[in-house]
This record gives C-alpha cells, sequence and structure tokens, in this order.
C-alpha cells in the first residue's frame, strides 16, 4: 500500500512537472506573437496613407483611397487592439493553468497575427502603387507637354513645308493642346483611373502627329516642286520629240502626260484630309508613271542611232543573203541531176528564200515608216535584231547544206576507187583458190563468196544510175568491206587447210605400212579431202594420229608451212600494190 501511494505521488509530481513546462513553453510562445505585434509598421504605414490622402484624390481613385482608409482605421482600431486582447487572456489562461484553453488562444492569435501582417502588405502594396501611378502620371504630363511644344514649334517654324495640310495639322496640334490641358487637370486632381484612360489615347495622338510632321514634308516637295518640274520637262520634251518625227508605244501619250497635273490635285487634296498613307500610295503611283514616261522617250531617243545605224547593214546583209540562197539553189538543182538528196535539202533552201523576202519587206517597211516619221524606233530596233538573228542562223544553214553537199563528187570518185579494188581482190581471191587445183570448194563458201560478188555487182549497178545516192552507197562500200574481210579470212583458212592437209597426208605414208591407224586415217582423211572437200576435217583427221605416231610432228610441219608461206605473202602484197 505504501509502495502505490508512493507511486501517485511521484505520477503527480511528473505530470505537474509537465504542466508548467508547457506552461511556460506557451507563455513565451505568447509573448513572441505579442512581440512581432508590436513590430508591425504601424506608424509608417498611417503615415503613408496620410500622405495618399494629402494627394487631393478624385474620382475612383478617391473612393480607393477612402477604402484604403477605412482598411487602415479597421487594421488599427480593431484588429491590433483585438489582437493584443487575445494574448493577454491566453497568457493569463495559461498562469491559471488552463493550458488547453491557452493552447487555443495562442492558434487564434497567431492566425490573428498572420491576417494583420497580411492587411498590412496589402495596404503598403496599395499605397505604393498609387504613389507610382501618381509619380507616373505627373511625369506624363511633363513629358507629352514638352513634346507638344515640341510638335508647336515645329509646325510654326516649318509652317512651308506642309502644303495644304498646314491647316489640318494646325487644327490637331489645337485639339491635342485641349486634350492635354483636360490630362493636366485630371491628373493634377488625383483621378488616376481617368488619367490613365487619357494617358493612352493622348501619347497616341501625339504620336500620330509625330509621324505626320516627319511623313508630309517629303509628299509636299514632290506635289509642290518635284512633280511640277518634271511634268513640264515630260510635256515639254513630248512636244519637242513628236517635232523631230518620234513616235511612241503609247498613242496618247501627249494625253496622259496633260492628266498628271490632275493626279497632283489629287495627292494634295488627301494630304489636306490628312489622309497620309492614301496620299504616300498617290505619290508612289505618280512618280511610277512619271518614270515611265521618260524612260519611253530616252528608250525611243536611244533607239534612233541605233536603228539608223543598222540600215545599211541589214541591207547588205539581206542581199548577202539572197545572193547566197540563189547560188545554193542553183547547185543543189544542178547536183539533184546526178546525186540523190536525201536531206531536203531543196525543200530547206526554198524556205530560206521565202524568209528572206519576209524579212526583206518587213525592212521595206520600216524603211519607209522612218522616211515618213511614222516609225517607232524601239519596235524598229527589236525587229532588226530579230532580223540580224533570223539571216545569221539561215547562212549558218545554208554553209552547212553547201558543206554536206560539196563532196558528193569526191565521194563519188573514191566509190568508184574502192569499187574497183574490191573487184580486184574478189578477182584475186578466185584466181588464188583456182590455182590450188582443188577437187573443189565447199558449198558454205562457195556461198559467200557468191553473196561478196552479188554485193558488188549491185554496187556497181547503182554507181551506173544516172542519179546515184551517195549516203547508200557509203554503206554498202562499209558493208562490202566487211563481207571482204572476212571472205579473205576464210579464203586463207581454206588454203592453208588444203596444203597442210596435204602434206601431212602425204608425209604419213612413210608409217602407212608399219602403222594400221595411220593407213585408216590417211584413207578417211584423203576421202574428206576428195570428196567432201571438207579440208580443216582432213586436216584435223591426219593430224591426230600422226601426233600419236610420232609426236610434235605436225606442230613441226605447220611451222615450217607458216614458215615458207611468209615470202610469198609478202610478194603477193607488192603484186598488188603494183597493180
Amino acid at each position: 500500500m505504501f509502495r502505490v501511494l508512493i507511486g501517485v505521488i511521484i505520477l503527480a509530481i511528473v505530470i505537474y512537472a509537465g504542466i508548467l513546462i508547457y506552461q511556460q513553453y506557451l507563455i513565451r510562445r505568447l509573448k513572441g506573437i505579442d512581440q512581432k505585434r508590436e513590430e508591425l509598421t504601424i506608424d509608417e504605414l498611417g503615415n503613408s496613407v496620410d500622405q495618399v490622402r494629402a494627394m487631393s484624390l478624385t474620382g475612383k481613385t478617391l473612393e480607393e483611397v477612402e477604402q484604403l482608409t477605412t482598411d487602415f482605421g479597421e487594421l488599427k482600431e480593431n484588429r491590433l487592439p483585438r489582437l493584443k486582447q487575445q494574448v493577454n487572456d491566453a497568457i493569463n489562461s495559461a498562469k491559471q493553468y488552463r493550458v488547453l484553453t491557452a493552447q487555443q488562444e495562442a492558434k487564434k492569435a497567431n492566425a490573428s497575427l498572420e491576417v494583420a501582417q497580411q492587411a498590412i502588405k496589402q495596404v503598403q502594396d496599395h499605397v505604393a502603387e498609387l504613389k507610382q501611378i501618381d509619380a507616373q502620371h505627373k511625369q506624363a504630363v511633363k513629358t507629352l507637354e514638352s513634346r507638344y511644344q515640341s510638335l508647336r514649334k515645329t509646325l510654326l517654324a516649318k509652317n512651308f513645308m506642309y502644303g495644304d495640310a498646314i491647316d489640318g495639322l494646325e487644327t490637331q496640334l489645337g485639339q491635342l493642346e485641349d486634350d492635354n490641358d483636360h490630362f493636366r487637370e485630371v491628373t493634377s486632381k488625383g483621378d488616376h483611373e481617368e488619367a490613365a484612360k487619357l494617358l493612352e489615347r493622348l501619347q497616341a495622338d501625339t504620336d500620330h502627329l509625330d509621324e505626320m510632321l516627319k511623313a508630309i514634308p517629303p509628299l509636299v516637295a514632290n506635289l509642290e516642286t518635284e512633280f511640277p518640274t518634271q511634268i513640264k520637262e515630260l510635256t515639254q520634251g513630248e512636244s519637242e520629240l513628236s517635232e523631230q518625227g518620234y513616235q511612241f508605244p503609247v498613242a496618247d501619250l501627249k494625253d496622259q502626260i496633260a492628266a498628271l497635273p490632275a493626279e497632283v490635285s489629287k495627292s494634295k487634296s488627301l494630304l489636306a484630309k490628312l489622309d497620309v498613307d492614301a496620299a504616300k500610295q498617290a505619290n508612289t503611283a505618280l512618280s511610277t508613271k512619271i518614270d515611265h514616261f521618260y524612260d519611253l522617250m530616252q528608250k525611243e531617243i536611244a533607239a534612233k542611232p541605233k536603228v539608223t545605224k543598222n540600215l545599211e547593214y541589214l541591207s547588205k546583209f539581206i542581199s548577202h543573203a539572197q545572193n547566197q540562197n540563189s547560188l545554193l539553189m542553183r547547185e543543189l538543182e544542178r547536183l539533184n541531176h546526178n546525186y540523190t538528196l536525201d536531206h531536203q535539202e531543196l525543200e530547206t533552201t526554198r524556205e530560206f528564200t521565202e524568209q528572206i523576202r519576209n524579212i526583206e519587206t518587213a525592212y521595206q517597211k520600216d524603211v519607209e515608216n522612218i522616211h515618213s516619221n511614222d516609225a517607232i524606233y524601239t519596235e524598229v530596233e527589236a525587229r532588226q535584231i530579230r532580223q540580224i538573228h533570223d539571216l545569221t542562223q539561215i547562212e549558218k544553214q545554208q554553209q552547212e547544206i553547201n558543206d554536206s553537199v560539196a563532196g558528193l563528187a569526191k565521194e563519188e570518185e573514191q566509190a568508184n576507187q574502192n569499187l574497183q579494188q574490191f573487184e580486184f581482190k574478189l578477182h584475186s581471191i578466185r584466181r588464188e583458190v583456182e590455182n590450188l587445183n582443188l577437187p573443189g570448194v565447199a558449198k558454205s563458201y562457195l556461198d559467200y563468196y557468191q553473196v561478196v560478188s552479188d554485193e558488188i555487182d549491185k554496187l556497181t549497178d547503182d554507181m551506173n544510175q544516172v542519179q546515184i545516192n551517195m549516203e547508200d552507197i557509203t554503206k554498202q562500200l562499209i558493208m562490202i568491206q566487211s563481207d571482204l574481210d572476212i571472205l579473205t579470212e576464210k579464203t586463207n583458212d581454206l588454203i592453208d587447210s588444203a596444203k597442210l592437209a596435204e602434206q601431212l597426208i602425204q608425209y604419213a605414208n612413210r608409217y602407212r605400212l608399219t602403222h594400221e591407224e595411220v593407213a585408216a586415217a590417211s584413207q578417211e582423211a584423203q576421202r574428206l579431202f576428195d570428196e567432201e572437200y571438207d579440208y580443216p576435217k582432213s586436216l584435223e583427221t591426219i593430224a591426230t594420229v600422226l601426233d600419236e605416231v610420232e609426236p610434235g610432228s605436225y606442230k613441226r610441219l605447220e611451222d615450217h608451212y607458216y614458215k615458207s608461206k611468209q615470202p610469198a605473202a609478202k610478194e603477193d602484197t607488192d603484186e598488188v600494190s603494183e597493180k
């Protein structure tokens, strides 16, 4: 029992100690909240609010300030004293050991402190904003006043630079002055919301007037000085050039120039209405048109000496082209009796005649127009350039045609020489084969020989025609040469095979009695030689068996044959050259 009592006493002491410790914690916390309350810059904020109230604000800005004053009064008279009372009540509760109540009151006090801090921050921000707006608007008053005075000074000192726009500009300047006065009045009253609306429009109007004062003088200079001078020059220039016989691509050029002053007046009217963008467009269009008229006249002036210079040159060029075409036509008609012209040479040359005739007609028409002062020199020059180009192309093609037919006679002579060589070569081949006294030749060889012979006969016949086609003859020459080369190769193979076969059959006689296979091969080789005229096969048959009986014998006999053949071949070549 005694131990239980001691335990209860100890527990009570622990609980009491815990309460004391928590009590001191709450009291320190509440004193901290109260210290933060005392540190709030309420007095400085009150001075700032008083400064704003002293600005003599009006309108909605005044309403904002009154609301600001109300918020500050609520903060100073109610919210902060109530916070102080909450802190005191909480401390008393803590001292009386009502720790739970003190804890709740501490939470409320801390929340009230945060609300007060936020409210002070909002009031401070609003005060700073109002001060900044007030300063900006006062500065804007000075800036706009300075810009207005600058614009006014420019307009008064240089009013001669603005032409018909001066009245409208002075009206806008007067309106700008009234708007500046109104803005200054609204700003001085402190109605900053209304002043902000006025400021935006006033700045835009000032900028617009400033832009017009910069843009209008160049336009006025064009309308008052530059354009009238240019129009006068154009009028005088057109008159003088017309008297000198110039014509222009624009038929009513004089009327168009005469209409330019009306366009100047229209542009001035736009400026008087201060429609600067439209006036700029009108000025640009007018400047472009004036430049175009200058360009028209200048081109005609520049074209005349070129046209005059080209007249004599073209006259000679046309005559030369006509003469060349006549000579070419006569030559082609002459050649057409003896040769076939396959590339429309005659037709093309007749077309040249028509083209040259058309060029000459246009040329004569231009000469007449020049003499009667009806010529537009730029158009004549353009035609002359085309005529020179066309005549150059015609003469170039004339030369090409002439070159293509100039060698026909020489080609015919060369073709006849080639034909004679082909006939001689074919005769030599025939004689060479006949001299072998062979029992005959293979049908395939005879057929190919006949093909070449027929080709030569056809060429001979074509060459003997009254009108020959040299292009076709050239093709035949190429084909015959190729076929004759092949026939020569076949003939050489025939001769070599026949002679070697004869030599090997004769050489094989030494083995016929001692070697049955040689006797059989010799008999078969002789049959192929005498009956089938297959000399390569005959040579192969005897050569094969001889190499078996006497290895290397065929190669030795073959080398000896070709070695002994070389001088004979050289003699044949010399004989052909002599003939």
